[in-house]
């Protein structure tokens, strides 16, 4: 018989007991991540968002875990991520929706990574090690959709300054 655990039922009871798998569909952000994301003031409510967040965990969500999320864009986001840092590594992924050719993009990624902007134009992971200030993350042009995921070895997204 199968059964979904949900996040109320991480906890264990007995110590001595195995650790279990917990499914997590959560794709609310805690409070104080991203947000210039929801900035008021700025906000063009007629146009869609751009920005489809597929699912959000780190340790406020399941105990235990680390800091992974994911969206799919599909439309040029107004809003530039703030450069920051973190005190963990972080894997940023871009990810092409053509089929026929992974490896395209299909989109213009500006990123500044200490301090170099490049642009990225490939379905790529990048590896930011500890303390390098990254972002400006501005997706300036989307032919179609980007997932992009994002990965910290820590136990909940912070950064410096908080974004």
């Amino acid at each position: 018989m199968m059964r979904n655990i949900t996040v109320k039922e991480e906890g264990m009871s007995d110590p001595q007991e195995k650790p279990k798998a917990v499914f997590c569909t959560n794709v609310k952000l805690p409070p104080g991540v991203h947000d210039f994301e929801t900035d008021e003031g700025d906000q063009n409510t007629e146009m869609p968002d751009p920005i489809h967040r597929i699912i959000y965990m780190d340790d406020r969500i399941v105990p235990g875990s680390f800091y992974v999320e994911a969206v799919w864009v599909t439309g040029s986001v107004p809003k530039v991520h703030p450069v920051h840092r973190h005190d963990h590594d972080e894997i940023l992924g871009f990810v092409g929706s053509n089929m026929e050719d992974t490896s395209d993009l299909g989109a213009e990624i500006d990123l500044v990574i200490d301090g170099k902007k490049t642009t990225i134009t490939k379905t790529c992971f990048i590896h930011v090690p500890a303390g390098v200030l990254h972002g400006g993350l501005c997706f300036r042009k989307i032919d179609r959709p980007v997932f992009q995921i994002a990965m910290l070895r820590q136990n909940m997204f912070t950064s410096e300054p908080p974004t």
